[in-house]
């Protein structure tokens, strides 16, 4: 079942993952299978947290990785394709008030001032929690400093869940490796 609240609303549109997607989808929120709000976040080379599916963006017909980018190239590039990339800050004020769970994937983010920021934005929302592929993950919080991170997300009470199966909590299954092979495969997928 779809959920009408993915990319802000506005999935499969150009207005997906944006303010301006999220104000004309918020009805949404009042139909049966709406189950949250999701969008997804990446941080751009000058340390920006951004809210973008895609790796890559289109610059004057080639295609960039936004990861090597800066957040203003990465801006302009929206506003040429039709649209305000917002950051992660906006989207939260955004949503701030609003009842409905929020579900935040993490797309790429490297530095851990990003890692700080995702825990310092969602540490005080109660509805709030943080997915990413297995994938992501493990390059989102690498081995060595894992139980760091693990640690932080803990103490501020925020969950980093898996894409699609949102009751697999990552930290927890990256510790051994049986349930590192039960977070991992597609054919799990829903469980």
């Amino acid at each position: 079942m779809k959920n009408p609240g993915h990319r802000l609303g506005a999935s499969g549109t150009i207005l997906e993952n944006t303010l301006e997607g999220l104000r004309g989808s918020i009805q949404v929120a009042s139909e049966p299978n709406f189950r949250y709000w999701e969008f997804d976040i990446r941080e751009s080379s000058d340390g920006v947290l951004f809210v973008f599916h895609d790796d890559e963006i289109d610059v004057n017909g080639t295609m960039f990785e936004t990861r090597k980018m800066r957040f203003s190239d990465i801006e302009e590039a929206g506003r040429e394709s039709g649209i305000r990339i917002p950051t992660f800050r906006e989207v939260a004020t955004e949503l701030e008030g609003r009842e409905e769970p929020v579900v935040v994937e993490i797309k790429q983010i490297a530095s851990d001032k990003a890692r700080t920021e995702v825990i310092n934005t969602l540490s005080a929302k109660r509805r709030w929690k943080v997915m990413a592929t297995p994938e992501r993950f493990e390059e989102i919080f690498p081995p060595e400093s894992r139980d760091k991170w693990r640690a932080e997300f803990d103490e501020a009470k925020v969950n980093v869940v898996r894409v699609g199966r949102h009751r697999v909590d990552l930290f927890v299954a990256s510790r051994t490796k049986l349930g590192w092979i039960f977070a991992g495969p597609r054919w799990f997928f829903g469980l």
